[in-house]
Formats: C-alpha cells, sequence, structure tokens
C-alpha cells in the first residue's frame, strides 16, 4: 500500500487546517530515514511524522508523542534544531499531481528555509533547503533552494540521475509524463481507450495514462463509474460515466470533502487506507475514520506489529536485492531502448548517404545543409563542413549500420531482459508470500542462484521435502522448505499450491499428471496451482476454490476480483531456450473471475 498524490494532498489539507500557524518546539529523529516535528498549533500540542523510508514513505500527524531513535544527533537534525526549532510554520504547498510536500518554516534568527518531503518510493527523501538567488538571474520566476542536508545522501560519483548533497542546488523530481487528470474528457479517453490493447485492465491504462493516478485510486474511480473496478478496456462503451466519475474525484480534491476510510480483511489485518470511502474493496471490513492521519498511522502501526517478528530483517534484506536487481535490468532496457531508432529513421540515414554521393558535384566546400530534389520524400540532410562529400555519405553510411545492428540485435536482448524482469517479479511475489525465514532464505538463494546477490551459507532450517541448495566459497548451503501447500476440495480432490517458483516447478512438471486441471492468476505472478483429477469431472465449485487459491498466493491477493486461467496440464510447457523455474507457456486455457480466498490446508 503505497502513500499516494491522494493521501498526501489530504494530509495537506489536514495540516493547513490543524497546524498553520504553528511553531516548532521540537525536532527529534525517529529512525535513520524519520523525522518528528512538535508544533504547538490552536493552543494544542501536534505531533508531525516525516518518513523517508524507502519501503513506507508518509507524512502524517501522530496521535502520541514519538520517541527519539536515534542516540547521536545527526548532521542534519543539528540543522533543524538550529534553523527550524523555534521557527514558525507559515506554508506548506504540493506541486501539482506530486507525492511531494514543502513546508516553509520561518525563524526569527536564521530566516527562511524548509523542508521538502519527496514520497516517491525508493527515492524517497527529506531535504532542509534555503532559498538562494538564481545563478542566471537575480530575480528568478521560481525560487531556487540550495541543500543544507538531507536524511539520504545521493552523491553524484555514484551515478544517480538527482544527486543531493550538502551545498548543491536542489532538483525537484523529474516532471511526470502522461495527461493531468482534469483534463481528462471524453475526447480523451477515447484516445486512451483506443491505444490500449482490449485485454487490458483499465485500472492499468488510467494509472500508466494519467498523473497522480495510483492503482488504488484507479479501481475506486472505476467501480464508482461503471461498478467494476477490474474492467478491461476493450469492455467499456459509454465514456461519459468515466469523465463524469474524474469529474467528482476532482471536485474532492478541489473541495477538501475527504472521507478518510481504512481498510482491514477478514481476519482485521489491514489491507489499504484512503481519503475516500474503499467501495470496490467488497470483500472487506471498511472504517470510517475522522482523518487521513489517523488511517495513515492505524494502518502503518497495525502493519508493523504484524511484521514485528525476527522475520522482518531478513525480509527486507531480500527485497533490497531484489529492488537492486530490478534498477540494474531496467537500466540496461533504457540503454537499449536508447540506441533502438524507428525503422523509418534507419532507412533514412541509408538514403541520405545515397543523395550525398549522388548529389556530389552540387555540394560546396563547408556547406552545412543538402537539400534533396523536389518530390524526394526526405528532410534536409545536414552536413559536417570539416568533410568531404565521400566523408559525410561514408558517415551516414556508418550510423546506418550502427543502427541496422541495434535494431537486429536489441529486440532479442529486450526480450531476454523481459524474461529476467518476470522471473523477479515471480520472485517478489515469492517473497511477499513467505510464511516462515526458510521460504524467505529460498527467494535469496534463488536470487543468487540467478546471479542477482552473493551466494552465501543459509541458516539450518528443520527438515522438509523440499530443498533448495546455493553456494559460499565452496561451503554448500541448503534451505529447507515445506511441501507445496495442500488442500481437500469439496470432492474429495487434492489441491497444490506452489509455494515459490521451484515449488510452482515442481508441482507442475513432476507431480501433475497430464489430466489434472492447472490454474494460474492471469496476468501476476503468483503460485501455481493443480487439481489432482486425474482426468476425472471436476465441478464448478472445485475449479472456483482452486481459482481463489491461485488468487490468493498471487500478488493480486488484496485485489476484489481477479482473473484466473484454468486448463489441462498437457496444455502447459516449458518455454524454449534459457529460462528460471517456474516459467511456463499455456495454451486452451479458459478464464474464471473469483475472489481470492486463502482456504484451509
Amino acid at each position: 500500500m503505497a502513500f499516494d498524490f491522494w493521501a498526501a494532498a489530504a494530509v495537506a489539507d489536514e495540516l493547513r487546517r490543524t497546524a498553520l500557524p504553528g511553531r516548532v518546539q521540537q525536532v527529534v529523529q525517529v529512525d535513520g530515514a524519520s523525522l518528528a516535528l512538535e508544533l504547538y498549533a490552536g493552543r494544542e500540542r501536534r505531533y508531525l511524522l516525516l518518513s523517508a523510508d524507502q519501503q513506507t514513505p508518509r507524512v502524517h500527524l501522530l496521535a502520541d508523542k514519538p520517541r527519539r531513535g536515534v542516540d547521536t544527533a545527526s548532521p542534519l537534525l543539528q540543522l533543524l534544531r538550529k534553523y527550524v526549532r523555534g521557527a514558525a510554520l507559515i506554508a506548506l504547498e504540493q506541486p501539482p499531481w506530486e507525492r511531494v510536500l514543502r513546508l516553509d518554516f520561518q525563524h526569527p534568527e536564521f530566516g527562511r528555509t524548509a523542508i521538502i518531503a519527496e514520497l516517491i518510493g525508493r527515492w524517497s527523501n527529506l531535504l532542509l533547503v534555503r532559498e538562494t538567488s538564481s545563478p542566471a538571474s537575480p530575480e528568478p520566476a521560481e525560487s531556487v533552494y540550495r541543500i543544507l542536508d538531507c536524511i539520504h545522501r545521493r552523491r553524484p560519483q555514484d551515478g544517480v540521475a538527482r544527486p543531493a548533497m550538502p551545498g548543491q542546488l536542489y532538483q525537484p523530481p523529474p516532471a511526470q509524463t502522461g495527461l493531468t487528470p482534469d483534463a481528462l474528457d471524453a475526447a480523451a479517453a477515447s484516445r486512451l481507450l483506443t491505444a490500449a490493447q482490449p485485454e487490458t485492465p483499465l485500472w492499468r491504462v488510467l494509472m500508466e495514462a494519467l498523473q497522480g493516478v495510483s492503482p488504488l485510486a484507479a479501481r475506486e474511480l472505476l467501480l464508482r463509474a461503471y461498478g467494476d473496478a477490474a474492467i478491461r478496456a476493450g469492455q467499456v462503451g459509454e465514456l461519459g460515466p468515466l469523465v463524469d466519475a474524474m469529474a467528482e474525484w476532482i471536485a474532492m480534491l478541489q473541495t477538501g470533502a475527504w472521507q478518510p476510510c481504512l481498510a482491514r480483511d477478514a481476519q482485521g489485518a489491514p489491507l489499504a487506507f484512503a481519503p475516500y470511502p474503499l467501495t470496490h474493496l467488497s470483500h472487506a471490513h471498511l472504517t470510517a475514520l475522522a482523518s487521513i492521519s489517523a488511517a495513515v498511522e492505524q494502518f502503518y502501526g497495525e502493519k508493523a506489529q504484524s511484521a514485528g517478528d525476527s522475520y522482518a530483517v531478513a525480509r527486507r534484506q531480500v527485497e533490497a536485492s531484489l529492488q537492486r536487481a530490478q534498477r540494474g535490468l531496467e537500466k540496461r532496457r533504457e540503454a537499449i531502448q536508447r540506441q533502438l531508432l524507428p525503422a523509418g529513421e534507419i532507412e533514412r540515414l541509408r538514403a541520405s548517404g545515397e543523395w550525398i554521393l549522388a548529389l556530389a558535384t552540387q555540394i560546396r566546400p563547408r556547406q552545412v545543409e543538402l537539400t534533396p530534389p523536389e518530390g524526394v520524400e526526405l528532410p534536409p540532410i545536414r552536413l559536417d563542413p570539416t568533410l568531404s562529400p565521400a566523408g559525410n555519405a561514408a558517415a551516414y553510411f556508418k550510423r546506418y549500420r550502427k543502427a541496422r545492428r541495434a535494431a537486429e540485435m536489441g529486440q532479442p536482448r529486450l526480450d531476454a531482459l523481459a524474461v529476467e524482469l518476470s522471473y523477479l517479479e515471480q520472485l517478489g511475489a515469492d517473497l511477499a508470500l513467505a510464511a516462515d525465514r526458510n521460504e524467505i532464505d529460498a527467494v535469496r538463494v534463488a536470487l543468487a542462484e540467478a546471479g542477482y546477490a552473493r551466494k552465501r551459507l543459509a541458516r539450518s532450517a528443520p527438515p522438509g521435502d523440499f530443498a533448495q541448495t546455493g553456494q559460499s566459497k565452496g561451503e554448500a548451503g541448503r534451505v529447507q522448505v515445506q511441501g507445496p501447500r495442500r488442500f481437500a476440495s469439496v470432492e474429495g480432490y487434492t489441491i497444490l499450491v506452489g509455494r515459490n517458483s521451484r515449488q510452482n516447478e515442481h508441482i507442475t512438471f513432476d507431480l501433475a499428471g497430464p489430466d489434472d486441471l492447472w490454474l494460474h492468476a492471469r496476468g501476476w505472478p503468483g503460485s501455481h496451482v493443480v487439481i489432482r483429477s486425474g482426468g476425472r469431472p471436476v465441478s464448478d465449485e472445485t475449479v472456483a476454490q482452486a481459482a481463489g487459491l491461485a488468487a490468493f498466493y498471487s500478488k493480486a491477493q488484496r485485489e476484489g476480483w481477479v482473473d484466473v486461467i484454468v486448463t489441462e496440464k498437457r496444455q502447459v510447457r516449458r518455454p524454449p531456450g534459457p529460462r528460471h523455474p517456474g516459467m511456463a507457456l499455456v495454451e486452451g486455457e479458459r478464464v474464471v473471475r473469483v475472489r481470492p480466498a486463502s482456504g484451509t490446508e
């Protein structure tokens, strides 16, 4: 559950009502990524948490006074005590559609400073900045800030796109691409649907095309527009309901008419929070709360309590390794894509070289541009004035050959990277579903075996009937994981559910017979599920039961409805070429839509 733009906007409204103007009485550092301010406003003490934790970035008021979490004051904390303690909180700004908040302070001795909270996942940060003059103009159109310090320092030599170090000018996050939600009219919605594949979930189309729209907000929007949060792009008829629902959404933002909500599952565990009722989570218990801060604090507080066991640290370590691996692959993919040119551009390079040779006698010394004859569909050709016509033609032919090689080799490399990223998504699902330390360690070992983490000796574990092995400098490390989850269907058939990618491979290609039924959440990483029917008739109730398990033991666990593919195991095969455990190709499937259900082993 991410702290999205809408939650940030609701918190900003709440702070403007309750904490502005206010005076900072104390600043504490709660942990290595979080700060807390004690504010006196409206004749009350209030406690504001600002967290740049990469997993749970957020800003909200606290019900109780926070405890100091660090013994030694960091340089940032010392500066905050100098510039912010004793200062007045005079303004709070949020850039349009961004998960960024800027808190402006006025100190009686040191003047004006600001804390900028960037709540953007792994790039989250808290920066103490001071307004300065622009190097280009003494009267800039927009404020320019210089960083005094930040909670996560990012050095230029580390290769980051946006360094953050004391003394540097502050660079805001890159502007989002896509349409702003308030610009969504019938014509824009029609263009989005026309460009989307018919089977693509519409919430994903909205999330990718519109600024500031999270998956949670997109699903709730579609529930209100069409009564179906999982509707696909090809199922949409009238566009009016979508446009009207978005208009109501924007009105909520403009009026501040928030309705904070906390959703819990049947066992009382927190599922999600939002500044609006989460009606699309029809299977959840919804609690209305007085403020968005109360919803956020309860959500993360209860999450921390449920995860406060010996597995939390190990889970975070493996998750960090997964994220590093994903970032590395994404950078490689972006580098390859930058080298790829459209087919028309590649042919333009070849044609440019040929026309330079054909018109060589017409090129004057130090000429910088050549216009092809009338009727030739080719833009003016740029020339290097230091080269001869033959040299310019050779340069174009060289670029043509390089671009053609990149096109020929680039797509296979992109396909290979897509396979690797898909596998990492599956390992992420394995980690999210891991029930004990052994299953967490199994993900770490799988990462090491795939070459994305250093192999080391795994800790000892109780006996089990499924094992994974890793090596560390010649020593064998062994992680023993319980066997597949087993459930009994209403007809007495055994239903097998893989615990991770290796068990998916095992139950699909070793345990399942050709006539058994095979199920998997459509479009989501997760467990393979097998109904051991041996070709005997399987009732719709059993299929629905197994499909509910496939949905629950996947990344779609918290969705209201999930599409699950069902087919005979004979229609499932290993993909050709290099592959990772658990990968499969499916033919002849049908789709059932179910609610995720955990069942009883």
